[in-house]
C-alpha cells in the first residue's frame, strides 16, 4: 500500500492491510526457524555421522509461535467418511 492509499482508505482497510503484511512476517519467522532447526540437524549429522533424535530444540523454545502445528489435531467423523470413500 503507498502512502497516498493509506491516507485514503478505510479503517477496514488499513487494518486488513496491516494483518496481512503482520502474518506475512509471522509466516517468514517460522520458515527460518524450521530452516535454521533443518541446518542445525545437518550440522550435526555431518560432524558426528549420527542422525538427531527427530527431537527439535529450536521448535521446543518457540512453542507458541508453533503452537497450531504441534497442537494435535482431531478429524471429524465426515472427514474420516470422506478419506476412506476416497480410499477405494
Amino acid at each position: 500500500m503507498k502512502p497516498h492509499e493509506f491516507w485514503n482508505c478505510t479503517y477496514r482497510e488499513a487494518y486488513t492491510f496491516v494483518e496481512a503484511n503482520k502474518k506475512y512476517a509471522e509466516l517468514n519467522y517460522k520458515k527460518e526457524i524450521v530452516l535454521t532447526d533443518s541446518l542445525g540437524d545437518k550440522i550435526i549429522t555431518g560432524l558426528t555421522g549420527i542422525k538427531p533424535k527427530r527431537i527439535s530444540l529450536v521448535r521446543n523454545i518457540f512453542k507458541d509461535l508453533f503452537k497450531e502445528e504441534l497442537s494435535p489435531k482431531q478429524q471429524t467423523i465426515e472427514e474420516q467418511i470422506k478419506i476412506l470413500r476416497g480410499m477405494k
